[in-house]
């Protein structure tokens, strides 16, 4: 056996995808029953019994032509479909404003003021910034399209990805910001990389892992490793309940913190750097309602953190993906954040039901009553790349033995987009 992927989410699938396209023997180690991790799709029938389906991570990924995204769901003969152009807000000074179509209509836009919109058109005239030091993410969107932008825009937007505030956040919790920047400007960086849409694999996100793991000679679940042991030859032996196995490289597609566990006694500098790597938390409320115009034909909406604390926001998964969800039915999507990252002004008050609905109804008053509701807790289920994470990643990734590698969303990215691209940048420079 060459090599033994610890993690069947997303990255070790994948990783271990393309390993075997290459001809390296691999197996991957699954602690759950079900590989996938966060990107799982799940039955949810309605109370008469008709058919419809929840995510458990993200609702769909941003697809752009040429892209790593689009090769793989291609290689892997994976359809993809778009919902199309839907609306989008902003709940902001107490209503909900429209999100323009096209940057052009932030002209006209009630998002930001008159000076916030004319400095953000001078973002293509701003100079490059060096890649050291780190910058924080709120610096450098401050830095690019200028402080208004950094207080206006920037918070929903980010909350709505990453359910942490981007004071906080460093500019790499989102890569391709940095990836952008190197073509001389934002602007400039997105229209050469091509406009990414929005878009749903046939049967939802969790087709991808599925369909990840018919393409792979062995997937182990319901096994987690508790130790490896260097061997004297070099090669590594993998401990796990009631079974051990030898290969030459072990790749760790762990979390930080359980990396860090089975990092402890072989590689110190490294398991310090990956626990002091924190992970958000959220809880979330699925709920169907029946169709309200002009909702159910959108995206949905995010809330600004300063009025919604710690309400981030609502999706409209049916219509993001139409098989949620039965005709006539419109599902939504309700997103809470961690007290603390928010400041939460009622920490102990329970984000149940009926506080997620009264909120609901504090942006959608016609809303009705809903036919079923759902709470979700996604517990440690965004790495939160706070400022210094990329001397993080690098001391984690620099202490590590030969024949040892961690490979996460919280290297790459945190998006399944991040992990694709990511994961195609490590195999194309291997580490010595």
């Amino acid at each position: 056996m060459a090599t033994i992927i610890l993690g069947g989410g997303i990255t070790g699938l994948l990783a271990a995808w393309h390993l075997h396209g290459r001809g390296v023997a691999v197996e991957v180690w699954e602690a759950a029953e079900e590989p996938g991790g966060w990107v799982q799709t799940l039955p949810w029938p309605t109370l008469d019994g008709r058919p419809g389906r929840f995510e458990k991570g993200p609702q769909g990924i941003l697809v752009s032509s040429g892209s790593a995204a689009e090769r793989l769901f291609k290689a892997l003969e994976l359809p993809l479909q778009s919902p199309g152009k839907g609306a989008r807000w902003v709940g902001k000074g107490g209503r909900l404003v429209p999100v323009p179509a096209h940057p052009a209509g932030l002209l006209t836009s009630g998002l930001m003021t008159w000076r916030t919109k004319l400095r953000m058109f001078l973002e293509p005239f701003q100079p490059v910034g060096p890649a050291e030091p780190e910058e924080g993410l709120a610096e450098f969107i401050a830095r690019r399209a200028g402080k208004g932008m950094a207080a206006e825009l920037l918070p929903p937007m980010v909350a709505g990805i990453l359910a942490a505030p981007p004071e906080c956040l460093s500019v790499d919790a989102i890569p391709k910001l940095r990836q952008w920047e190197s073509h001389g400007s934002l602007f400039n960086g997105i229209r050469k990389s091509g406009i990414s849409h929005l878009m749903v694999p046939e049967g939802g996100m969790g087709s991808l892992p599925k369909r990840l793991v018919e393409r792979l000679p062995l997937v182990r679940r319901n096994l987690k490793a508790f130790g490896l042991e260097h061997l004297p030859d070099g090669r590594w032996k993998v401990y796990g309940p009631g079974h051990t196995a030898e290969a030459d490289q072990v790749l760790l597609a762990l979390p930080a913190f359980e990396a860090a566990n089975l990092l402890g006694p072989l590689a110190a500098q490294s398991a310090e750097a990956l626990r002091a790597i924190p992970y958000t938390s959220v809880k979330l409320w699925h709920s169907r309602h029946e169709p309200l115009p002009p909702y159910d034909d959108g995206f949905g909406f995010l809330i600004h953190p300063s009025e919604g604390k710690p309400y981030l926001g609502t999706l409209v998964p049916s219509w993001i993906d139409k098989k949620c969800a039965p005709a006539g039915v419109m599902q939504l999507r309700s997103f809470i954040g961690d007290a603390q990252l928010w400041g939460d002004p009622d920490p102990e008050a329970p984000k149940d039901w009926a506080w997620t609905e009264g909120n609901l109804r504090h942006w959608i008053p016609a809303l009705g009553s809903p036919s079923q509701a759902k709470e979700e807790i996604s517990t440690n289920a965004i790495p939160r790349a706070e400022k210094g994470h990329r001397g993080r990643v690098r001391q984690a990734v620099q202490g590590l033995p030969k024949g040892l590698d961690w490979i996460s969303n919280a290297r790459f990215g945190p998006g399944v987009r991040d992990v694709i691209e990511g994961l195609e940048a490590w195999l194309a420079n291997p580490q010595p």
